[in-house]
């Protein structure tokens, strides 16, 4: 189809600022990418669709506009509530069109109308190579469910195949799959160097190459090795489905995300009444009468929001998430408890987090802050700043997951989140090196009985209890800790260093 075509698609309500005399250009594709360096993940003649995310000034728009080399044309989504200047400047300079599509119009719906036309422009019948591939983009945008595409995939493959999140839950799956094949997959989606990769006589194939971050992506699960010639074809074509699904699902996503930002826009003046409040959250329809939370997180690059919603929405469907604009790639998410309990939640994001750490590499970490409940509105804006000091305390600890709630901002995990890492390190080492090394040299467990004891209070019997020991054997161990550290565990001083230190993981 040419950008003549698409402009004239009166549905899509598309403007074009520049490049007018440019529309009889061919577009051949279509994607979607809010990255700083796109060149790597755009093909020639494809249709390039931004919500301007990565936009910071007039030099950014060069760079990005330089970097998408030969595609068709560039579409401006409306996160910046405008167009920049600067940006129809280097478009204008560039010689590539540049088009903005209005606020009410999300992207899937232009991906959709491009997808429909280059189906159409393959004719009927379709060549062999592209049978398969027609068949499934019909399925899709004529109201198929993603399921009923997978389970085609998989007949056609006739192999079992699933779409995954990188915390190994399945999100479709045409059969299902046990916890452990789950979590390898995952891990190794995550670890692996290069992509596609295979473990345990399944394959692992991306969703999407120009995902921010492995984290904030989907992959594919197949059973068998790499699919070769017309096979390989049809997983590439699914990813590249799912990846439009995918697309949908966020579209709504983003328009709640705009009025989330104007909410706290309100809040952060200072001029936020209560009425202003309670009709925005209306809007949201985030109900604060069974329990509300806020969750702060950072991620590396611009996956925080992805990494949130993929932590919290499993478990919270009714979750609201934003990107304040914070240097530190913080994303903020409105939480109701319906039904779950404060720690239940904690725990169930905390673990999703874990499964994540291993994608992480260098200096990336994740910090969460997760702030105390409130059933009224009008505390909201407390529970934002708690959550977000509570996320910049854990990011502080140098772990790679980290988390403060705020119970732990009234408790000794602010102040020890608050010690540098190579501080702490020394502390540990100083009180329970020697411990770590007798265990690891004798294969006891004295510093389990250490945190054992401590625990429970220096009381002899129920920690015997807790480790299924005689209390012989437990006076025995406690004599050779303090043989070991030469500090007394009678001294209530030198029993709050050991917890300090047990603590400082």
């Amino acid at each position: 189809m040419r950008l003549r075509e698409l402009v004239r698609a009166r549905h899509l309500h598309l403007k074009v600022l520049t490049g007018h005399d440019q529309l009889d250009r061919q577009v051949r594709g279509v994607s979607t990418t809010d990255l700083t360096e796109p060149g790597r993940f755009v093909k020639p003649g494809e249709l390039v669709l931004t919500e301007l995310t990565w936009h910071t000034g007039a030099e950014s728009s060069r760079h990005f506009v330089k970097a998408l080399g030969e595609v068709a044309a560039l579409v401006s989504g409306t996160a910046l509530k405008g167009v920049p200047l600067d940006l129809v400047d280097a478009c204008a300079e560039a010689g590539l069109p540049l088009l903005t599509l209005p606020v009410e119009v999300p992207f899937s719906h232009v991906t959709e109308h491009v997808l429909r036309a280059l189906i159409a422009e393959l004719g009927s019948p379709p060549r062999q190579r592209y049978g398969s591939r027609r068949r499934l983009a019909s399925t899709l945008v004529d109201g198929g469910s993603l399921t009923k595409v997978v389970t085609a995939v998989a007949g056609e493959l006739d192999v079992p195949c699933w779409v995954m999140s990188p915390t190994g839950r399945v999100i479709v799956g045409s059969q299902p799959l046990a916890d452990e094949q789950r979590a390898r997959l995952a891990h190794t989606f995550l670890t692996a160097r290069h992509l596609p990769g295979m473990v345990g006589g399944l394959s692992v194939f991306p969703i999407s190459k120009g995902a921010p971050h492995r984290i904030a992506n989907w992959f594919l699960a197949y059973a068998g090795e790499q699919a070769q010639g017309e096979n390989e074809d049809l997983v590439v074509e699914l990813a590249a489905l799912v990846a439009l699904e995918r697309s949908r699902l966020e579209a709504a996503q983003r328009i709640e995300r705009r009025v989330f930002d104007q909410l706290l826009e309100l809040l952060e003046s200072g001029d936020a009444a209560l009425p202003g409040v309670v009709s925005r959250l209306h809007t949201l329809h985030v109900e604060t009468e069974h329990g509300l939370l806020v969750v702060a997180l950072s991620a590396p690059g611009d996956a925080g929001v992805a990494v949130l919603d993929e932590l919290l929405r499993p478990l919270a469907p009714g979750i609201v998430t934003a990107t304040p604009g914070a240097a530190d790639g913080e994303a903020i998410a409105l939480v109701p408890l319906a039904g779950n309990s404060a720690r239940e939640l904690t725990e169930h994001v905390m673990a999703g987090a874990r499964g994540l750490e291993a994608g992480l590499s260098g200096e990336g970490r994740i910090a969460l802050g997760v702030s105390s409940v409130t059933t009224g509105p009008a505390a909201l804006s407390g529970l934002i700043e708690e959550a977000r000091h509570a996320r910049s305390l854990a990011a502080l600890s140098g772990e790679r997951i980290s988390v403060i709630t705020g119970d732990d901002v009234s408790s000794h995990r602010t102040l020890l989140a608050a010690i540098p890492a190579e501080l702490r390190k020394s502390f540990r080492t100083r009180l329970l090196g020697a411990l770590e090394a007798y265990d690891a040299a004798h294969q006891t467990d004295l510093l389990e009985t250490l945190q054992a004891f401590l625990e429970e209070s220096g009381n002899w019997t129920s920690t015997s209890e807790r480790l299924h020991v005689h209390v012989n054997t437990l006076r025995y161990r406690l004599k050779r800790i303090e043989e070991l550290t030469g500090r007394s565990l009678n001294s209530w001083d030198q029993r709050v260093d050991f917890m300090l230190a047990v603590r400082m993981r």
